[in-house]
């Protein structure tokens, strides 16, 4: 049975790291595109990235458009350090004894990153909303900044389990105390 949960961990651990790399490559790409839309070729504005269209909204607003790309950056950003706060968890549990107070603080910070993650989408969401009422149209946008609602659901979860951590580490400080 231990051979297949630390199999499974470091699975998991791979694929955290495939995520964050992933996540530090698109931040990247869609701050370069975005740039570069804005003060060399306009035409890069109909191709951010991955089909996402934003012309309309550039030839109406470009403040707005600055403003939702970097919205958009700000929470890939976010989500890459989530990531990297998961990759931090994997180096710093010890299965030994897990409950630790470095541990502990890495999930509450998970569970802040969420949070942010949700009201910076929300919030974005409720942005473009204005837009699309005047006849926009924002191919691909979802895929850049929705689920606002279970980033904010999933921070909820984590800060619960960081709770639960924390009293945790209590017990296991006050059963090292006790042997």
């Amino acid at each position: 049975m231990a051979i297949k949960s630390n199999l499974l961990l470091r699975i998991i651990n791979v694929l955290a790291w495939i995520g964050f790399l992933g996540l530090c490559v698109k931040a990247g790409t869609l701050l370069f595109t975005g740039f570069v839309s804005m003060f060399i070729n306009p035409l890069w504005a109909k191709n951010i990235m991955s089909g996402l269209d934003l012309s309309q909204l550039f030839n109406q607003d470009k403040v707005a458009y600055s403003i939702l790309v970097l919205s958009i950056v700000a929470i890939t950003v976010m989500e890459a350090l989530l990531f990297y706060t998961v990759i931090r968890v994997f180096q710093k549990i010890d299965m030994v004894s897990p409950f630790n107070e470095a541990v502990g603080k890495l999930i509450s910070t998970m569970s802040g990153f969420a949070l942010v993650i949700g009201l910076v989408s929300n919030v974005t969401e409720s942005f473009v909303a204005k837009y699309i009422a005047e006849g926009m149209s924002f191919p691909h946008l979802t895929e850049h900044i929705c689920h606002g609602d279970a980033f904010v659901f999933f921070a909820g979860i984590l800060y619960f389990i960081s709770i639960l951590f924390a009293r945790g580490i209590e017990l296991q400080q006050e059963n090292e105390l006790t042997v």
